[in-house]
């Protein structure tokens, strides 16, 4: 399955009980840390699971409401109620959300309500073997979708054999290698734990001179070298106009009819290609 197909159910009202800025910094995005109190009922929400809220004015196909998804950070169960309160990092996406879901999250204060859909299973699982291959793809999100991931990937304790690549760009994806620089990349992680765990991905890859440089070429090079490699994963996340713009530049940079999307069947077939793609 190459893209999450999830249920839209009714979403549940819920409050914010906490609001506080964790990431402000003179360029990069700000973050958002949101606590909000809600009613559970019957249904079960756990930490690294997703919730989602509708896109204003866009849908989804049909009835169906276009759904902008969040990792829950940490859940809570309040002291003699019935609610619990789950705690999501919002993170600004520049003009690419201008006017979206972010933009909105990030305006909320203590005392208003939203309504929240899911929850959703994390779209992504990491590979079974320790050989295997991991390429990472921030579709004009950066690798916060992947944070989660990352995390799954050290609590395994495996003596990683495999290579790992993150790409991410605003255009197609391919634009930059993913430094996890604590600077510029403030707003991707939020904390030491994801930090290290993004560090941990980071040193798996052994690239070349020509794939440390910003080139979007030397990229896609060391993407399809590494898809060449005998077992490898994919997982990619973002916006869906620049994932079709990434399709369309490997199709064209392979100068072969077909190459990218059969290796990209291939992939998808075998349960190798994992993403998750919105807007």
């Amino acid at each position: 399955m190459s893209e999450v197909e999830m249920t839209v159910d009714e979403p549940i009202e819920a409050g914010v009980v906490h609001r506080s800025l964790i990431v402000d910094q003179a360029g990069t995005e700000p973050v958002v840390k949101l606590m909000l109190n809600l009613v559970p009922g019957d249904r079960v929400f756990e930490t690294g699971a997703d919730v989602a809220f509708a896109v204003p004015g866009v849908s989804g196909g049909g009835s169906t409401p276009a759904l902008r998804h969040y990792t829950i950070e940490s859940v809570g169960r309040v002291p003699f109620e019935e609610s619990i309160d789950i705690t999501l990092y919002v993170r600004g996406h520049g003009a690419a959300e201008s006017g979206g879901v972010a933009s909105w999250l990030s305006t909320l204060a203590e005392g208003d309500t939203v309504p929240v859909f899911g929850p959703y299973p994390y779209p992504f699982y990491p590979p079974m073997g320790s050989r295997s291959n991991m390429i990472i793809i921030g579709a004009g999100c950066g690798m916060v979708p992947f944070r989660w991931l990352a995390h799954k990937v050290q609590a395994r304790r495996l003596d990683w054999m495999g290579k790992v690549l993150m790409l991410e760009g605003d255009r197609t994806g391919l634009e930059h290698v993913y430094q996890n620089d604590p600077r510029r990349d403030a707003d991707q992680y939020f904390d030491t734990a994801t930090y290290r765990a993004f560090e941990a991905l980071k040193t798996r890859y052994s690239a070349t001179t020509p794939d440390r440089g910003e080139s979007t070429v030397a990229n896609m090079d060391a993407l399809w070298r590494l898809m060449g490699q005998g077992s490898v994963f994919v997982y990619r996340a973002g916006y869906r106009s620049v994932a079709e713009a990434m399709d369309r530049a490997m199709a064209e940079h392979l100068r072969l009819a077909g190459r990218w999307d059969e290796a990209k069947a291939a992939l998808q077939h075998s349960g190798h290609w994992l993403e998750h793609l919105y807007g």
